[in-house]
């Protein structure tokens, strides 16, 4: 009992206390708490474990290709493969829901050894040798074209972008 009170910093009188009652606190932990444990799992379903295994293959193309990928083109992707499969399914599937969510895309994430995937921010890191090659080709487009200077602007920040 020395060790045990040593261990958890505690007085002797208390831990001989507990022992005393040990029996009523084990009954009162066993009437305020279920003894059997629930385990709880989604069940996807043919469709969206297809449409999942089907987004990791084409993401992981991507990945291959060096092509951008940010939330929103993962997201539109996965509604474009669910749509499909719903019609592929038919009757099978036609009461199944789908929401491109960050509720479905969080879980997604591990599930997928997704790791470097922004949520938020820039798709990717920028392609350096596209930067520096692309003044000149803008050059070469603004004057075949004759655009003048107040026609040129940046949208990589607007909602047209």
């Amino acid at each position: 009992m020395a060790d045990v009170t040593r261990s958890y910093q505690m007085n002797c009188s208390t831990v001989g206390t507990i022992l005393k009652n040990k029996d009523k606190i084990m009954e009162h932990v066993k009437s305020s708490v279920p003894m059997h444990s629930t385990i709880i799992s989604r069940n996807h379903g043919k469709v969206i474990e297809e449409l999942e295994k089907l987004l990791s293959i084409w993401m992981e193309d991507c990945h291959q290709k060096r092509k951008l990928l940010s939330l929103m083109l993962i997201q539109e992707r996965a509604l474009c493969l669910f749509e499909d499969l719903k019609t592929k399914y038919g009757e099978e599937a036609a009461d199944i829901t789908f929401t491109v969510s960050h509720g479905w895309f969080n879980p997604f994430k591990p599930h997928n050894n997704l790791h470097n995937v922004k949520v938020t921010g820039e798709a990717a890191s920028t392609d350096t040798v596209a930067a520096q090659e692309f003044p000149a080709t803008l050059k070469e487009i603004i004057e075949e074209g004759e655009f003048s200077p107040q026609l040129i602007f940046n949208v990589d920040k607007t909602g047209l972008y």
